[in-house]
């Protein structure tokens, strides 16, 4: 039995069922807030929707300076501070916050929740909310000119607006979805009054699309947005819209700047100030316009740390943020060597002087480039392409040919090496789905003589433009490492199609797993120790050592038996010496924005969070714990042999039936691992582990670090504690109620007695004559004043206790669903070791 990686042990899922039928250790995934916008200097609610959404009390932002509280109804007799509103927060943000895009998380019974980008906007920004019918041109909604619209987008309609414009006024008409995690896949069309499609645009920043339009006369026009495939309903479905006359970049190029160093670049986009028109440029049939612009690049590459919908690899590719006023980000790079622009022209190829980075594009459809360099015998270059993770439209392909002569003096060339794309993050056996890989060609070799070499870079998807920009690099060995964590619902070999993302929370007692990705340049083959800092009390976890090649390992957290309740960020960071140097890397990680269920047939668009975070769980203990029974011991063993692992479990009182363990995360080991089963009741087993090459197990001498997976059940019961303040709450408004009852016949008596003045005033009155009447008629109109507030008095504390004994009775009913949910089920559930050490040897010779 495998499992998938980039794994949580919150549990092992039946994931093709759905959400609520997936049995499995719970963990609070949310789904949207809404509005998922605000702007700087405002306060506004929001509602969470999500899966798990138990006791939700707060809100976690990455950025402190953003508060959250929870939405209260008015103090009355029952609720001295109002009632909680269950999953509605007033979220107030300073006016002194940078616009950008923050992360949000929910904080509840089950800790914290995955994450959600919130957008945060300039304080004067101009903002409006889709109202009304707008679903045909006719009902269209007005929309000014730099005020951006926020909406959901139905099922099988289009949302209309219609804005008025002025002949030859370039306008962008920009969607705001995809990058903030709506499911909406936006297409945008522009008509005129009579409904003639003018522009018509969906995929341009991913699926978010950027329309560019120029009137043609003054006048009236309408702009229709909809899901592609008409798909929509729901708060999932919500976008922001604007149509805009600000600057957008497009891209800059060369696209990067050795480290220190100060260089001119250009800027392409539209409505650049000051820009220039006069090249004739277009992208997407579009005019771009260029501007010169001179960039100070800092002397030591990093990665922004800033919320993007990009691909894992394109986010922590080093480079810098530069905007213009009132513009978009973009991103410039750091160079690795020497920057060389590529001359279009005519020539068959560019000779270039290594150490190089060449700077170039794909010009047109099919297009491919060569450069040769002199190499010198024995030394080894690194060829690497960048292109895909500069967000280009490529699929880079390197090819590598030897330039010599044949007898008669004409030049031939030999191959030497060709690389499509690097070595996949993906596993063999298709149990994971994070996106971690990248289609930029690279590959290495070593000069056999003093020669010139040629390097062809191809696009594989064969398109060309202006956009369709490259790096690529030619240079010795400059070893460096990246590091990213995942975070991913776990499955079972006989259901791991599906991705679902996951949340961290590990339960007392128990663990979990960050599965840790370090892509390696150039070959740096040095160790990477992999640890866990800012942990709070109760949670341990030993360092991962990610030694030779290896790229992929699994950071234990350990939870001990009497761990606090706690939750918040934590730091996950790799240390190596890199020649003379220690160079350290603290881990993005990347999460899966949505589930789907047929994973393996698709990449499941995956990006990266601000924070790595964790939660412990001070209310639910984990079925058990799986460990090496020495813990301390490192293996020895041949290739070819076999070791022998003494496991011990420690079980926590829920576990049912079998564990099987297996090894997990061994490096090269692709499918059919070998297991023991350790039967309910029993504490000890031992895993046989053939170290054996195969289809199936690429080993080779080596040290390596794995863990221990135990997968089973566990008579799991759905949030006790639910019940219990379900009926303390009944118990407390029962009891409230009863004090009102009392209340009630108090003023009962005080009506009855009210009524006794009332009927006395009146006979006083009716018997009185000369200048006594007055006054007991006024006596009478006062008695009867009395008879009415009472009478008052006691209708109200009726209503009162009406509302007491409906409010008792819907915590009584909270306390039914509450026990019902909490029946105890058989949930399937994974406990995962410490890092186990084994180190390889070649076989000693034979005599």
């Amino acid at each position: 039995m495998t499992s998938r990686l980039f794994c949580l042990a919150a549990g092992v899922a039946a994931l093709a069922l759905p959400v609520a039928g997936r049995a499995q250790l719970p963990y609070t995934d949310l789904h949207t807030i809404s509005p998922a916008i605000a702007k700087a200097g405002e306060s506004l609610e929001v509602t969470l929707s999500g899966d798990h959404l138990e006791d939700i009390e707060g809100l976690r932002f990455n950025e402190p300076r953003i508060v959250a509280v929870p939405v209260r109804s008015a103090p009355d007799d029952f609720f001295p501070e109002g009632r909680i509103q269950k999953n509605r927060f007033t979220v107030t943000v300073p006016a002194e916050l940078p616009p950008g895009i923050y992360e949000v998380r929910s904080r509840g019974y089950f800790g914290l929740s995955t994450a959600r980008p919130f957008l945060v906007l300039p304080a004067g920004a101009a903002e409006i909310v889709e109202t009304g019918d707008i679903s045909k041109r006719q009902t269209a909604m007005e929309l000014p000119i730099e005020t951006g619209v926020r909406g959901i987008v139905d099922g099988q309609r289009i949302d209309w607006f219609k804005i008025t414009a002025k002949k030859g006024e370039r306008l962008l008409v920009e969607v705001w979805a995809e990058r903030l995690d709506s499911r909406l896949d936006a297409r945008v069309i522009v008509t005129d009054a009579d409904g003639r499609e003018l522009e018509s645009q969906n995929d341009t920043f991913g699926r978010d699309p950027l329309a560019d339009f120029t009137a043609p006369a003054d006048g009236t026009y309408f702009i229709g947005l909809s899901d592609i495939l008409y798909r929509g309903g729901g708060s999932s479905y919500f976008y922001r819209m604007q149509v805009t006359r600000r600057p957008q970049i497009d891209f800059v190029f060369p696209p990067a700047i050795q480290p220190g160093q100060t260089a001119r670049v250009t800027l392409f986009g539209r409505n650049l100030p000051g820009g220039s028109p006069g090249e004739g440029l277009t992208l997407d049939g579009k005019p771009l316009e260029t501007l010169e612009v001179e960039i100070a690049m800092p002397a030591d590459p990093v990665s922004p740390l800033t919320f993007t919908s990009d691909t894992p690899r394109q986010t922590i590719l080093p480079a810098i943020e530069y905007r213009l006023p009132g513009s978009n980000a973009t991103r410039i790079g750091f160079a690795t060597a020497p920057v060389v622009l590529e001359q279009p022209g005519d020539a068959a190829f560019q000779t270039v002087a290594v150490p190089c980075e060449i700077a170039g594009r794909f010009e047109t459809d099919g297009d491919s480039d060569a450069h040769r360099f002199s190499a010198k015998k024995g030394v080894t270059y690194w060829i690497e392409s960048l292109s895909e993770q500069l967000t280009a439209s490529t699929d880079t392909v390197i090819l590598l040919r030897k330039i010599g002569k044949d007898a008669q003096g004409a030049e031939t060339l030999t191959a030497v090496a060709e690389n499509d794309d690097p070595p996949s993050f993906f596993s063999i056996n298709n149990q994971d789905a994070t996106h971690a890989d990248t289609n930029d060609a690279v590959l290495s070799f070593t000069a056999d003589a003093d020669a010139v070499y040629e390097v062809k870079l191809l696009n594989n998807l064969a398109s060309g433009g202006i956009a369709h920009r490259y790096r690529l690099a030619i240079r010795e060995a400059t070893p460096d490492f990246q590091l990213l964590t995942a975070t991913e619902q776990e499955v079972t070999a006989t259901n791991g199609r599906a991705g679902y993302p996951a949340a961290p929370l590990v339960r007392r007692g128990g663990s979990i797993a960050y599965r840790v990705l370090a892509p390696r340049r150039d070959g740096f083959d040095g160790d990477i120790v992999v640890t866990a800092e800012g942990l709070p009390p109760g949670i341990t976890a030993a360092p991962l050592v990610l030694s030779g090649a290896s790229e992929t390992g699994f950071l234990t957290v350990a939870a001990a038996p009497d761990a606090p309740a706690w939750s918040g960020p934590i730091t996950i960071q790799g240390k190596a010496k890199v020649g003379s140097k220690e160079v350290v890397r603290v881990a993005r990680n990347a999460s899966l924005v949505w589930g789907v269920i047929f994973a393996d047939a698709m990449r499941v668009r995956t990006r990266l969070d601000l924070e790595t975070v964790l939660s412990v769980s001070g209310d639910e203990t984990a079925p058990a714990f799986l460990a090496q029974a020495d813990p301390a011991k490192t293996w020895q063993v041949e290739l070819n042999g076999k070791i022998e692992i003494p496991v011990k479990v420690t079980d926590l009182g829920t576990r049912k039936g079998a564990l099987t363990v297996i090894p997990f995360g061994f490096p090269g080991l692709h499918r059919s691992p070998p297991s023991v089963t350790i039967n309910e009741g029993a504490t000890d087993g031992v895993l046989a582990f053939e170290m054996k090459p195969s289809g199936n197990f690429a080993i080779k001498p080596g040290r390596y670090q794995f863990v221990l997976q135990g997968i089973g059940l566990a008579k799991y019961r759905y949030h006790t504690g639910a019940i219990d303040a379900a009926t303390a709450e009944k118990a407390r408004l029962e009891g409230l109620t009863q004090g009102i009852e009392k209340q009630v016949a108090e003023a009962g008596r005080q009506v009855t007695a009210a009524q006794q003045a009332l009927d006395t005033a009146k006979a006083n009155a009716a018997s009185a004559t000369g200048t006594d009447q007055a006054a007991l008629a006024q006596r009478v109109k006062e008695a009867e004043a009395a008879l009415a507030a009472a009478k008052k008095t006691v209708a109200d504390l009726e209503a009162k206790v009406k509302r007491g004994r409906d409010l008792a009775s819907e915590a009584a009913k909270t306390a039914e669903a509450a026990t019902t949910k909490a029946k105890e089920t058989d949930t399937r559930f994974s406990t995962l070791s410490l890092p186990i050490t084994v180190e390889v040897t070649a076989p000693a010779p034979k005599s």
